[in-house]
């Protein structure tokens, strides 16, 4: 947590100083969020991103984070833990027999802490380049009490939380093919670096309508035995449109993923879809409010786990700020809904875009 934080405060001090145009309609720019779940840190997933690509040699420099924690597990854990509040290691609840019966069994309870820098450079064409350097670690966090807490507050259950201790970190998934266990932290790591390329649809487009095709191939950098990558070479198209009214802009993407097969985990290659839905709405000149939906099909719905077969729906809430003339800053809360086994329950993101003098 500490990091990211360190990381987003030294940008903004570096950046302030520097002299740029950001207009308003950087302001009602959808929230960089990609999918939060654990399990899926490891493997690519599309961001939300502008339908517009940048101006012939312009270039953007971006920083986002995201800290989210996940407390995810199987019908047979949630039945045979309901009512215990003793708060054991969830490897020794693991370990009775009753969870080794040939079922598909899994837990993942930890929390994400992601940090991405991506350098964006348009060339004129309608096109622009980009590329992602993603920086992940993974483990217990700090979050278990707060999540606890709110739930009790709101008269919410907390889904057997009280059965197992605070802040700790377990990653087990037991599939007919597959058996995958963590409870440590590997630290920070790089994660697979994406190289994307972005095409805007002039010919589509009308005076307030904007579209964009953006291409990715996804590295494999990162190391998948600690969920940093997906072990494999992975990639996507994702059509993105947007649509203004005075100061209000809707927003819209999908997504096809081409992911490679995670031996580690399990997955063979596959095609997965994700889409978002958004609007953003401009409070004044140098403030904005975003609300996006992200629905999303699981990496993992071939594996036999009934809970991975449903979509995920992430909610994301943010703000965006105009500093200066140089740089636009989001802060934003993510929060899972209608399914809660299959996607992070809680969320906190930001960021910070820097455009340079043109």
């Amino acid at each position: 947590m500490r990091r990211p934080a360190a990381t987003f405060v030294l940008l903004v001090l570096t950046c302030l100083a520097a002299r740029a145009q950001v207009g308003s309609g950087d302001l009602l720019n959808p929230l960089p969020i990609r999918d939060q779940f654990l399990l899926s840190n490891g493997f690519f997933f599309f961001e939300p991103e502008s339908s517009r690509v940048l101006p012939e040699n312009e270039y953007a420099i971006a920083m986002s984070a995201a800290d989210s924690n996940t407390f995810a597990k199987s019908e047979w854990i949630a039945r045979s833990e309901f009512g215990q509040t003793h708060r054991a290691a969830a490897l020794d609840v693991l370990a009775n027999s009753r969870f080794h019966l040939g079922s598909p069994v899994f837990l993942v309870d930890g929390e994400t802490h992601r940090v991405e820098l991506a350098l964006h450079r348009g060339v004129g064409g309608n096109l622009e380049f980009g590329v992602t350097l993603p920086i992940s670690r993974i483990g217990g966090g700090w979050s278990d009490r707060v999540i606890e807490d709110v739930h009790q507050t709101l008269n919410i259950a907390n889904g057997n939380r009280e059965a197992f201790r605070r802040n700790s970190e377990t990653v087990y998934l037991q599939s007919a093919t597959t058996l995958y266990i963590r409870n440590r932290s590997a630290g920070f790591a790089l994660g697979d670096i994406a190289i994307s390329s972005k095409y805007e649809l002039k010919s589509l487009e009308g005076r307030d309508v904007s579209m964009a095709v953006t291409g990715v191939l996804e590295l494999p950098t990162g190391d998948a035995r600690t969920l940093d990558g997906s072990g494999s070479i992975d990639g996507g198209l994702q059509l993105a449109a947007s649509r203004d009214f005075s100061r209000t802009r809707f927003h819209a993407s999908v997504g096809v993923l081409r992911l490679g097969a995670n031996r580690r985990l399990g997955t063979r290659a596959q095609l997965v879809v994700t889409d978002t839905v958004g609007i953003s709405h401009l409070l004044s000149d140098r403030t904005s409010a975003v609300v996006q939906m992200t629905v999303s099909e699981s990496p993992f719905r071939n594996v036999g786990i009934a809970e991975f077969n449903r979509r995920s729906h992430q909610l994301s809430i943010g703000m965006q700020r105009r500093i200066g003339r140089s740089l636009v800053a989001y802060a934003a809360l993510i929060e899972n809904l209608l399914t809660y086994e299959n996607s992070a329950d809680l969320g906190i993101a930001w960021g910070v875009t820097y455009r340079p003098p043109g």
